[in-house]
């Protein structure tokens, strides 16, 4: 306890040197702390997603993945294959045709906004586990009289309505006047801040008659499985029945969402990694050459401390516990300029951070290992001072 004591009174008497190796040391760990907060966040947000997109649900859009990453649209489904493959797969529960048209003007009395507008059928609040806060659903015999009735999304209702009652009020999409029967409940955005709550649903059949003029081909087809069954083993099959027929599609599913997500979590760790690293080993490096000239500038007082009946280990120990001190303090600092850094990341690229106790004990650990690599080598060099030629000096 006594030599604790006596580092710590050597800590704070070294101001200098503690203020720069707590510097050092601070900002290595700063970085750490965001990669594993940013890491907890993505996993938290990954699985998130999964679950609001459905782990038993799958996508299945016209064209190869490469134009549908391109936001472009190929004509490849038509109704008939739906209603194909919803016969010929036992293991979909439940199925919906989709249609997407990224771009159309709403009004209503002197109020304008533009919005995405999909097409979907009375499944769609099963189907995409999305419930409706005011109003009310589709019913079948609108879909299958094709009539103009449409449910918004908050930001759209924010934007035509303000805090008005939307329910039962007409607004002209394009060309055509639709009753609103419903609005969403709030869903929020996706990792790429995609603003989920701005859109228009409209029965399939509505825009495909009145919109579109195309009675043949969808977008693409929702699904929603058994929870029992083999999500990649269905999805080798669908791509089979495809590929028989010669048509191209992009499946997506729950993997397929948390594979992008991880690799862009990747690609962020990998460059605060390679900051985080380059930033401890200047900081380890520092914290040992201040340690070393400190070991010369107090030969003296180690020559009386050993005269006096301190022992080797008695010396190699001091030195350690300064370390160590010094580099808790630089953690707890280190965590908090991470945790002020990630709220300005949040802020500029919309990345899911998430601090908790792994964090900061992961902080602290590495902290410690830095400081007792750093000084091992001029406290063993402190330890081994003759004690009588380091009075004589």
């Amino acid at each position: 306890m006594k030599i604790f004591k006596d580092s710590l009174k050597a800590v704070i008497s070294f101001k200098i040197r503690t203020f720069f190796s707590i510097l050092a040391i601070s900002i290595g760990i700063a970085s750490l702390s965001i990669i594993v907060a940013s890491v907890e966040g993505a996993y938290g947000k990954a699985y998130e997603i999964v679950n609001k997109f459905g782990p038993d649900s799958m996508m299945i859009f016209g064209g190869s993945q490469e134009i549908t990453s391109l936001r472009q649209r190929q004509k490849t489904i038509t109704l008939e294959i739906y209603q194909d493959i919803t016969q010929k797969f036992p293991e979909i529960k439940l199925s919906m045709p989709l249609i997407f048209i990224p771009n159309v003007k709403l009004s209503y009395q002197d109020k304008k906004h533009n919005t995405r507008l999909i097409g979907a059928s009375e499944k769609f609040s099963e189907i995409w586990s999305w419930n409706i806060d005011e109003g009310r659903l589709f019913s079948k015999e609108e879909i299958d009289t094709k009539a103009n009735v449409c449910i918004i999304g908050k930001t759209v209702k924010k934007e035509l309505f303000s805090n008005e009652e939307a329910v039962g009020k007409y607004i002209t999409l394009n060309n055509l006047v639709c009753k609103v029967i419903g609005v969403l409940s709030e869903r929020g955005s996706t990792p790429t801040g995609e603003d989920l709550d701005d859109r228009v649903m409209m029965p399939y059949t509505t825009i495909m008659s009145k919109i579109n003029h195309d009675n043949k081909y969808i977008d693409g087809i929702r699904l929603k499985l058994y929870k029992d069954v083999d999500v990649g083993d269905l999805t080798k099959k669908i791509e089979q029945y495809f590929k028989q027929k010669n048509i191209d599609v992009f499946i997506l599913t729950p993997q397929e969402i948390l594979n992008f997500l991880l690799q862009l979590t990747g690609s962020l760790v990998l460059f605060l990694g390679l900051s985080s690293t380059i930033s401890l080993t200047i900081g380890g490096f520092v914290l040992a050459n201040l340690f070393l000239l400190s070991v010369n500038e107090r030969t003296h007082e180690i020559g009386i401390r050993r005269a006096v009946g301190a022992t080797k280990r008695d010396i190699l120990k001091h030195f350690i516990y300064e370390a160590l001190i010094i580099t808790f303090i630089a953690s707890i600092i280190g965590f908090l300029i991470g945790f002020g850094g990630s709220k300005l990341l949040v802020k500029i690229i919309e990345f899911p951070v998430k601090f908790s106790w792994i964090s900061f004990i992961f902080a602290v650990i590495v902290s410690l290992i830095v400081g007792i690599v750093a000084v091992l080598n001029p406290a063993l060099k402190a330890s081994r001072i003759n004690p009588m030629e380091a009075i004589k000096s």
